[in-house]
C-alpha cells in the first residue's frame, strides 16, 4: 500500500453527487500499542460499495516515534496510509493536521478515532449510513469502556465511564472527536477548526461542534457505530475523575466565551455554576452513607460548577500535559 509523506496548503472543492471518500483520521502521541490495536482494526473495516477509505496517522512526537510502525503497517493495510509528524505539540495543531492531510487528499469527509480506541468492523458503514439518512454534517456514535484492569466496584455503580447513548439517527446538540464523520463542508472558511487555545486543555472538538451547531450543521446519532475504548489503570481513580468533570466546566464556559455570549448567558452560565456547586456539596455529604459513588459524583458536581466560573475566566487544567495508557 501507498505511504505517502509531508503536507502543505488545502484547497476545499465544491460538493459532488457521488459516494464518499473518507479520511479516517488518528493521532497518536508515545502509544505504540493503542496504535497497532487500532490499525489493525482499520484492516477489518467494512467500506460499502462504492465509498472509498484511507487512513491519515499524524505523530504528534517531534523525533517520530510512530513511523517505523506505521511504515511496517502501510506494506499489508489494505487501505492507502498516510503518515505526518506534527511538530506542534498539543492536540488542536495535531487534528487541524489531520484535517488539512485528509482534505488535501481528496476526502469528502474526515472521520475521528482516538488511538487508545477501536471500532467494529460496520462503524465506517453505521457512520456513513446514518449520514446518508439524514444529511447530517457530524455523524457520531457510541463510545464503550474496556477497562485495562477489572474496574472497582464503585466505578461500575457509578457509571463514570458511560456515555450517554440516544436514538438511532437522531439529532442531538455535540459530538466528539471520539468517533465522528465531519463532512467537508464543516470545514468551510476554518482553515485550522480546532482553536489553538484548546490545545493543551483538551475540548477543541467541543469548541468546534458548538461554532457548527450554532452555525447550523446538523449533528446525528448513529447508535450502531460502535467504538470501544482502552481505560488503564491511571484513569480509575477519584481524583482524575474530578479533575475531569473540571475540565469539561472550564472547556464549556471557554467556549461560550469564545461565541460571543450575550450578558444573559453569562449570568445564567455562573448561576448554574453556583447551583451544580451547591447541590454536589450536598451530594458529598450524601455520598457519607450512600456510599463511594456518591460522594464521587458530589465532587464531580462541585468540579464541573467550579469550572464553568473559572472558564469564564478563562482559566485552565491542560489534560494533555499527561499521557495516559504509554
Amino acid at each position: 500500500m501507498l505511504l505517502m509523506m509531508s503536507a502543505a496548503g488545502v484547497t476545499i472543492h465544491s460538493p459532488q453527487d457521488r459516494a464518499l471518500r473518507c479520511a479516517v483520521c488518528a493521532l497518536t502521541y508515545h502509544r505504540p500499542e493503542g496504535l497497532r490495536r487500532l490499525l489493525d482494526r482499520l484492516e477489518r473495516l467494512d467500506v460499502p460499495d462504492g465509498h472509498e477509505m484511507f487512513v491519515v496517522i499524524i505523530d504528534n512526537d517531534p523525533e517520530g516515534s510512530a513511523r517505523e510502525f506505521v511504515e511496517s503497517a502501510a506494506e499489508h493495510t489494505p487501505w492507502e496510509l498516510l503518515y505526518q509528524i506534527e511538530l506542534e505539540r498539543g492536540i488542536s495543531a495535531a487534528r487541524n493536521a489531520a484535517v488539512r492531510r485528509g482534505l488535501e487528499a481528496g476526502a469528502d469527509a474526515i472521520v475521528f478515532i482516538d488511538d487508545d480506541e477501536w471500532p467494529d468492523a460496520e462503524w465506517l458503514a453505521e457512520l456513513i449510513e446514518t449520514q446518508a439518512a439524514t444529511s447530517a454534517d457530524v455523524v457520531t456514535g457510541p463510545v464503550l469502556p474496556v477497562f485495562d484492569d477489572p474496574a472497582p466496584t464503585w466505578v461500575l455503580a457509578g457509571g463514570f465511564f458511560d456515555r450517554p447513548r440516544f436514538p438511532h439517527n437522531s439529532t442531538i446538540p455535540y459530538a466528539t472527536t471520539s468517533s465522528v464523520l465531519m463532512m467537508r463542508s464543516c470545514f468551510e472558511g476554518r482553515p485550522a477548526p480546532f482553536d489553538p487555545d484548546f490545545g493543551l486543555s483538551g475540548g477543541s472538538d467541543t469548541h468546534l461542534f458548538a461554532e457548527l451547531r450554532d452555525s447550523g450543521h446538523g449533528i446525528a446519532w448513529s447508535d450502531r457505530a460502535i467504538v470501544y475504548e482502552a481505560i488503564p489503570a491511571s484513569r480509575v481513580d477519584a481524583s482524575w475523575l474530578v479533575r475531569r468533570e473540571y475540565r469539561r466546566g472550564q472547556t464549556l464556559s471557554r467556549s461560550l466565551r469564545r461565541r460571543t455570549p450575550t450578558r444573559l448567558r453569562l449570568f445564567r452560565r455562573v448561576v448554574r455554576g453556583l447551583l451544580e456547586m451547591l447541590a454536589g456539596s450536598v451530594g458529598v455529604l450524601v455520598g457519607a452513607l450512600r456510599g463511594k459513588h456518591h460522594r464521587v459524583r458530589g465532587a464531580q458536581q462541585v468540579a464541573f460548577g467550579a469550572g464553568m466560573i473559572t472558564g469564564l475566566l478563562d482559566r485552565r487544567y491542560d489534560e494533555y500535559r499527561t499521557i495516559h495508557g504509554r
